[in-house]
């Protein structure tokens, strides 16, 4: 019978009684996560749900993890219910909450164990949305030199395993004695005693985490009964039933394609260009629907693996060293925009340097128009009908795509569609600014939007792609309606000025950032940047612009 305690939930976890059914993704929650969730507990606030589903059908699953190496992408084992005792509860939703609450209160995160600050607690000078109790993740030395450090307020790690230990009748005397070994004052013996007596109690509570159980066998089902699934996840565990490996393999997939390139494909990703390399649908709600077809699709995926692979190495390199993309920022909509191109090059021995310049003048346009962002049907088709048995890249194809659906018929009207690619272009590929990631650039006008609006200027002309810049964060808070030609020189205390290298960059000069040069600062700006797009493209801007005639 589960009990839904904390104590009691933990526990079922150790003898394997709580488990995940081979649709779960892995666990993503970072440190600080954590950290937030062990705090609302200790102050007795809610912290959502947990939905199990109870069921004594035969079905794969893997263990929660014990301890969490976010350094180590993980690689799943799974068993299987007939070989065990069958009658398991498998986590349909709360796979994060529950993995943490283990790695908290028994396992550990990174190699460490949870402690908490037992002086901490304290309200004063705090938001109500800020953490009270201040947990870490540490060694036992990294706890002894933080509380042994007297140069700020007092702090004392211990580690939160052992505080639930504690019988709690005997809590307070135990806080008692702890306060009096420190040498506390009444406050902090006041708050050493409330955070002995929550952690003593913590896994006695069945308030906090709500457990919701549901008796439904849902992979015979054609959707999610109104579970808090994905369609994918639901699908993947229909795929697992005739392609046991079907998880290890998508997830060594992902890890090698991932490796080394600043980009975030997923294993739903990988999923679809499998499903492209066989000609299937690749709406995971449409798939769950037919279960037969489900079957084959599981019988005959695993042998287009090594080609598609194949595909989204070579699509890696392309976006690095052809199309100078180093952001996941820049995909915008997602990654379906790239599937098409993976399947192209997936069935290439010998890519020609003719192909290679289409697929980068292709991904600009897909992603840039957005053309198939949202539209999984249009890219489907045009994979499918285009791509799938066509020797060379079908470039002109995906130019009447995006001139029918959008009216797009030039290099400028493309530019102004996708401010951060234009400005990436413009850049020559951004990669790293004074140290930053490309994520933490942030995009803001050159001449300020506020006094050009003042001076009559139309809103096309104000939120040009040549009126655009990519800046630190830390300048951008102090940017405010400074003209540029003062900005550059100071945006901000304690901020180095911009450089003649800097200006250069940006494909500037001081002429162009004088008062009243707004209007040529457009043209001859502009100009450039299409010029940069000439050079990735290797087509001259009259050469891009026939494409759409």
């Amino acid at each position: 019978m589960l009990d839904p305690t904390l104590r009691g939930l933990l526990s079922q976890v150790e003898r394997n009684e709580i488990v995940l059914p081979a649709m779960q993704r892995p666990f993503v929650w970072k440190e600080d996560r954590i950290y937030r969730l062990v705090d609302s507990l200790l102050r007795d606030f809610p912290i959502g749900a947990v939905m199990l589903w109870k069921t004594s059908t035969i079905q794969r699953f893997r263990r929660l993890p014990r301890d969490i190496d976010a350094e180590v992408p993980p690689i799943f084992n799974y068993e299987d219910t007939s070989t065990d005792n069958p009658n398991k509860y498998l986590v349909l939703d709360g796979q994060q909450r529950l993995t943490s609450l283990f790695a908290a209160f028994k396992g550990t995160y990174n190699h460490k164990r949870l402690y908490i600050d037992v002086v901490s607690g304290s309200r004063d000078g705090k938001d109500p949305g800020n953490e009270y109790y201040d947990c870490k993740f540490l060694s036992g030395s990294d706890a002894a030199t933080l509380s042994s450090n007297n140069s700020g307020p007092r702090r004392h790690f211990v580690p939160v395993q052992e505080l639930i230990t504690i019988n709690p009748v005997h809590a307070a005397k135990a806080a008692q004695k702890k306060a009096i070994d420190l040498q506390l004052d009444e406050h902090e013996s006041e708050r050493i005693a409330d955070i002995y007596i929550r952690c003593a109690t913590i896994l006695g509570n069945s308030k906090g985490l709500h457990v919701i159980t549901v008796i439904l066998e849902i992979f015979v089902r054609a959707n999610s009964g109104g579970l808090v699934l994905l369609k994918s996840d639901l699908f993947m565990s229909l795929l697992d039933l005739t392609w046991n490996d079907i998880q290890p393999e998508l997830q060594t997939l992902v890890r090698d394609i991932n490796e080394n390139r600043p980009f975030e494909f997923t294993r739903d990703d990988i999923l679809k260009s499998l499903l492209l390399a066989k000609g299937a649908e690749t709406r995971f709600n449409l798939l769950v629907s037919d279960r037969k077809q489900v079957e084959e699709l599981g019988k005959g995926l695993p042998a287009s693996m090594p080609e598609i692979k194949k595909g989204w190495q070579l699509l890696g390199c392309i976006l690095v060293d052809d199309c100078r993309i180093h952001s996941e920022r820049f995909f915008r909509g997602g990654h379906n925009a790239l599937l098409p191109f993976v399947l192209f090059l997936s069935k290439q021995n010998n890519l020609s340097g003719d192909d290679r310049r289409k697929i980068v003048i292709g991904i600009y346009l897909s992603i840039m128009s957005g053309v198939f962002s949202g539209a999984e049907a249009r890219m489907g088709a045009f994979a499918k009908n285009k791509v799938a048995a066509s020797m060379f890249f079908p470039l002109n194809d995906l130019v009447a795509l995006v001139k029918a659906n959008y009216g797009i018929t030039s290099l400028d009207e493309l530019l102004k569609r996708h401010l951060d690619l234009a400005l990436n272009i413009a850049h020559g590929g951004i990669t790293i600014d004074k140290n930053q990631n490309p994520d933490d650039l942030q995009r803001d006008h050159i001449f300020p939007k506020s006094q050009l609006e003042k001076a009559g200027y139309s809103d096309e002309l104000v939120n040009h792609y040549a009126n655009f810049h990519f800046l630190r964060g830390v300048d951008n808070l102090n940017k405010l309606a400074k003209p540029p030609h003062e900005w550059f020189k100071n945006p901000g205390k304690n901020v180095p000025p911009y450089s003649d290298k800097d200006l250069e960059e940006r494909l500037l000069t001081l002429a162009d950032i004088q008062p009243g040069n707004f209007d040529s600062m457009l043209q001859t700006r502009g100009k450039k940047i299409r010029e940069k797009a000439e050079q990735l493209f290797g087509l001259k801007e009259q050469e891009f612009n026939a494409l759409f005639g």
